[in-house]
């Protein structure tokens, strides 16, 4: 059974409405794909009632955190910064306010006991909003 809203929420560092992401959709040892509404103008970042392509690293980033729950087997979010963003290509300035969904998918490229690296695209209703790199570092020992 793929992770819904409430598991999701155990396992990133954010709750209620600064949790992004609604459901996983599929995931494997190397990737993950995620889910969730469109974004609205009472969107946690958005601004002047429109959402900033920037906030789909944030969607990234916790697709990430729900990945690495997921290898590591752990019911809550592991310590951990964003630590840097690379190559990070905007395909458009906002998310498109006519549209119906979001969606996030990451391709884990390495993982050491400190970090993990990762690429990532975020669209929304079949439209390209942002694609790039990110690299997460740990704050907590690596999980037994």
């Amino acid at each position: 059974m793929m992770p819904g809203r409430a598991q999701i929420e155990r396992l990133v560092p954010h709750a209620g409405a600064m949790c992004l992401l609604d459901a996983v959709t599929a995931w494997d040892a190397s990737h993950i794909a995620c889910s969730s509404a469109a974004p609205v103008a009472q969107h946690p970042l958005a601004r002047e009632g429109r959402v900033p392509a920037i906030a789909a690293c944030e969607y990234a980033a916790q697709a990430v955190a729900v990945h690495g729950a997921l290898l590591d087997g752990v019911q809550g979010a592991r310590d951990g910064m964003l630590a840097k963003l690379s190559d990070v290509e905007l395909r458009m300035s906002f998310f498109p306010s006519d549209a119906e969904n979001v969606t996030v998918r990451a391709e884990l490229l390495g993982r050491l006991a400190t970090g993990c690296l990762y690429a990532f695209d975020v669209a929304s209703t079949g439209q390209a909003i942002a694609s790039g790199r990110l690299i997460v570092a740990f704050t907590t020992p690596e999980v037994p």
